[in-house]
C-alpha cells in the first residue's frame, strides 16, 4: 500500500485543521468588514494582506486551545456514539469555531461585546433580520470551524 503524497493522520489533522479554520475565519472577518464599513472598501488589497497575516496569528492563539478543550473531547464523544463520520467533525468543529470566535471578540470588545456587535442596542430588542446580521461574526466562526472539522476528518482518514 502506498502512502498519500500529503500529510495525514491525527497529528496532521490537529495541526492543520485549526490553522485552516482560523484562516477562513480571518477571510470572513475581512469580508464582513468590507460589507459593513464603507471606508474599508477603499483600503488597498496589499494592506489587507498584511492585516490578515497579523490577525491570523492572533486567531491561532484561540484556535489551538479551543481545539484541545472543546473540539477534541466533543469529537471523541460523538465518534464514540458512532454518528455519521463527517457529521461528528462538522458538529464539533462548528462548536469549536463559535467558541473561538466569541473568545476572540470578547478579547477585543471586553464586556461590551453584545453592544458592539449590535451597534448599541440590546440583542433582544432587535428585529430578527438585524439580530442575525449582528450575529454574523459568531456565525462566521461557526462556519469556519465546521469547514475546519471537515478538513480534520479528511486529514485524519488519510493517515489510516
Amino acid at each position: 500500500m502506498s502512502r498519500a503524497p500529503y500529510p495525514g493522520g491525527l497529528l496532521a489533522a490537529f495541526v492543520m485543521a485549526p490553522a485552516f479554520a482560523a484562516f477562513l475565519a480571518v477571510l470572513g472577518l475581512i469580508a464582513h468588514l468590507n460589507v459593513t464599513d464603507p471606508a474599508a472598501a477603499e483600503v488597498p488589497l496589499a494592506d489587507y494582506a498584511a492585516m490578515a497575516g497579523n490577525v491570523w496569528f492572533s486567531a491561532l492563539m484561540f484556535a489551538y486551545p479551543v481545539t484541545l478543550v472543546i473540539f477534541a473531547p466533543l469529537w471523541l464523544v460523538l465518534k464514540a456514539l458512532r454518528l455519521w463520520g463527517s457529521f461528528t467533525a462538522l458538529l464539533a468543529g462548528s462548536a469549536a469555531g463559535l467558541a473561538a470566535m466569541i473568545a476572540y471578540l470578547f478579547r477585543i470588545y471586553g464586556s461590551d461585546l453584545e453592544m458592539e456587535l449590535t451597534g448599541g442596542a440590546a440583542l433582544g430588542e432587535l428585529p430578527l433580520a438585524q439580530s442575525l446580521f449582528s450575529l454574523a461574526l459568531p456565525l462566521i466562526g461557526a462556519g469556519a470551524g465546521a469547514i475546519g472539522g471537515l478538513v480534520f476528518t479528511s486529514l485524519e482518514r488519510a493517515g489510516r
